[in-house]
């Protein structure tokens, strides 16, 4: 009798300790996950225990939530921009805070899959070849401007004029189809002048983003170079002096102030740089550059922070030869913000006045030029598990006032752009390949010209334009490496810029009866990307490699007179471009040697649409990294170019540039005491000395220059 009872106490004792247990095996763990560097919160890391059971990853806001077990006793942090980081689990804590530490490549900072912090391309880096410099490493001191940086470290292509001026192309792209952007916000370069990236100084910037193709905020681009500022939440000051041969030197200076609330940076940097013709003694072609720069940022909560941007570039230009001369001075001032929220999602506001003025003295022309763009845009992001959508409009108004031998524009133009992004994205869930992203891309374009005097020269117009992307990247998770692959299909409409309207309308006689039309063009991408996990005992390496096909209809082209700067557009029929690109970066275990190649070669339909543009591009470089000295060895090399020009009887001239190859070294040595950076290096540019010459002036010629360098933190 008395069994019975104590059978049922045993067995009631035991569910109790089984449902105890059982209560206790799913404990809900709960927090956020930081960047130690920025304090901003990271999306998108995979997080899961040591039994690998369950997993989970952050949201937008950086939060996540995930149930472990009695059996976890680790949790792991991982994102490929970013070192893995392993801990305890610590459940007393009701939310924990997580800070990841950047993965940082002390080399060439090329980031071709992982996300970048504070670049606005991040989104898109498993969709389009996006590369990454940070240009506030002291090394890149030696160089004397973006333009310079671009040219070694990047297979883009860079035009360099007699006048010193410096257009970067991507892909072939004429310079209306390169979008330019300062912190993500575009940057006006429709008028007059075009966009000389040799007027930026690299103080101010805390990295370059380079990205080929197009993007979700300038879909019909062959390529986007985003200048990030410097913005440092801390104190922090720079001084730098850089001379070299033809009596080149530039000094620049930068003070940074603040605290994790509140940031103060302002600086500003000289320049002078001299160039020589071939056979003629003393005429000197000097350039002289000044630039100012204040950014301002206030971080008065998690996921909020509001910005505050000025700078001003000015460049002069003398030949005491052929008694040219011009000036270009260009402001861009810019407020912005940025909210972030798990809710509602994350939402970006700017405002910005650009102003772009200056005067030529060309041959028999002279010119005056005032440009002025009020732009205000919005970027909206809204994810909800696996969909996101994402909101892109911008509106600007542009007014261009011009002067040539007498023949005056003022023309004003507005500008509305939308764009809206459809997508799924899915974390990677069992193994094999499996689809990343599928994101669709609807952007509309009106544009109206409003002329507001008399002049003939353009005539008042507006056009209205569509177009539709469509993106698929799928990967793969191997032991040490992730792999993605992706696809890009899209159309999208160029309309004429108020610059090819105006050079327009000075075309000869023979293309009289010619108008501007609008350019279409269809655009197919394919590509793939591998990078390593970045374990510590096993060597580093990414790489790359896409193919790409431009078609284009209606194309517009434009023809320069012979020994003039001055060129028409026209359309003349269809064109198209097509090429492959390859990026590999290597680094060993110990992180000493570094082996990195970029390597494009394009076919075109004929070289009077890609003017100027090689048939291929190489650079090779080899970096040792031994502590506190540096060197790096550069190869360059690009194909013959061609450059189509009209003579006087109205005949077309072909005007060949031969082939390049050279090499340049880098070395730099700093010096650590207590809180100060002392750095001096040197740079040798085109060692193997195969110069040219261009316009009667030599280019590509032998220099060698001296930086030095103080840093305090």
């Amino acid at each position: 009798m008395f069994n019975i009872p104590f059978v049922n106490r045993v067995s009631f004792l035991f569910f109790y300790l089984m449902s105890f247990q059982e209560l206790l095996s799913d404990s809900l763990f709960t927090g956020i996950v930081l960047s130690s560097k920025t304090k901003q919160p990271i999306s998108n890391v995979n997080i899961y225990t040591n039994q690998k059971s369950k997993g989970t990853s952050t949201n937008i806001a950086g939060e996540f939530s995930l149930q472990i077990s009695n059996s976890d006793t680790l949790i792991v942090y991982e994102h490929v921009g970013f070192e893995i980081l392993s801990q305890s689990i610590q459940l007393e804590s009701k939310k924990n805070t997580v800070y990841l530490d950047p993965k940082v490549i002390s080399f060439s900072e090329l980031k071709v899959i992982g996300e970048n912090e504070t670049g606005k391309f991040k989104n898109l880096e498993t969709k389009n070849m996006v590369s990454d410099i940070a240009v506030k490493d002291f090394s890149f001191r030696t160089y004397s401007d973006i333009g310079d940086v671009l040219m070694n470290e990047e297979s883009v292509l860079i035009d360099e004029s007699s006048r010193g001026v410096k257009v970067v192309s991507i892909r072939g792209a004429r310079q209306e189809e390169m979008s330019f952007l300062y912190d993500g916000v575009p940057i006006y370069h429709d008028g007059r002048s075009v966009m000389d990236v040799s007027m930026f100084d690299i103080g101010s910037m805390d990295q370059v983003e380079v990205l080929r193709g197009g993007n979700e905020m300038s879909p019909g681009s062959s390529g986007s170079i985003n200048f990030v500022p410097s913005i440092n939440y801390g104190n922090s000051m720079s001084l730098y002096q850089r001379f070299g041969t033809y009596n080149t030197g530039n000094f620049n200076g930068g003070l940074s102030l603040g605290n994790d609330l509140l940031s103060l940076n302002i600086g500003s940097g000289k320049s002078k740089s001299v160039q020589y013709y071939e056979d003629i003694i003393d005429s000197d072609i000097i350039q002289s550059s000044n630039s100012n720069y204040v950014n301002i940022g206030y971080r008065p909560s998690l996921g909020f922070e509001l910005k505050l941007s000025h700078i001003k570039n000015t460049r002069a230009f003398k030949n005491y030869y052929s008694l040219d001369s011009s000036n270009s001075n260009n402001e861009i001032s810019t407020f912005k913000i940025e909210k972030g929220s798990k809710k509602y999602g994350s939402i970006e506001l700017y405002f910005s006045d650009q102003i772009s003025y200056g005067e030529d003295k060309i041959s028999i022309f002279q010119s005056n030029r005032n440009d002025k763009r009020l732009l205000t845009g919005l970027h909206y992001k809204f994810y909800h598990n696996n969909v996101f959508f994402r909101l892109n409009t911008k509106q600007s108004k542009a007014s261009s006032n011009w002067e040539q031998d007498s023949n005056e524009l003022s023309i004003d133009r507005k500008d509305i752009a939308f764009s809206s992004v459809f997508g799924l994205s899915q974390k990677k869930s069992k193994p094999g390949f499996e689809m990343k992203d599928f994101i669709l891309s609807i952007n509309t374009n009106n544009v109206e010209d409003k002329k507001n005097n008399e002049s003939d020269l353009v005539y008042n117009a507006n056009w209205e334009n569509s177009g539709v992307n469509f993106l698929f990247s799928a990967w793969e998770h191997l032991d040490n490496s992730i792999i993605y692959v992706y696809s890009n299909v899209g159309n999208s409409f160029r309309t004429p810029s108020i610059s090819e309207r105006y050079s327009h309308a000075f075309r000869p006689a023979e293309w009289a009866g010619d108008s501007l039309v609008v350019e279409s063009k269809m655009m197919r991408e394919i590509g793939i990307k591998i990078t390593s996990t970045g374990k510590k005992l096993s060597p580093y390496f990414q790489g790359s490699m896409s193919y790409f096909s431009y078609m284009y209809k209606n194309k517009i082209k434009s023809i320069q007179y012979s020994a003039s700067s001055m060129l028409f557009p026209l359309n003349n029929g269809d064109a198209n471009i097509s090429g492959v690109e390859l990026n590999a970066e290597l680094l060993d275990v110990a992180k000493i040697f570094n082996f990195r190649s970029i390597y494009s070669a394009y076919t075109y339909s004929d070289q009077l649409s890609f003017p100027m543009q090689p048939l291929n591009m190489l650079r090779n470089s080899i970096e040792f990294n031994l502590g506190s000295f540096k060197a790096k060895v550069t190869f360059k090399s690009e194909g013959s170019r061609v450059l189509t020009t009209i003579g006087e009887e109205g005949l077309l001239e072909n005007n060949y540039l031969d082939k390049y190859q050279s090499y340049d070294l880098n070395g730099s040595y700093t010096l650590n005491y207590r809180d100060f950076d002392i750095s001096v290096a040197i740079f040798g540019q085109n060692i193997g000395d195969n110069s040219q010459v261009l316009d009667g002036i030599s280019i590509f010629d032998k220099r060698v220059y001296l930086s030095l360098g103080l840093q305090w933190k």
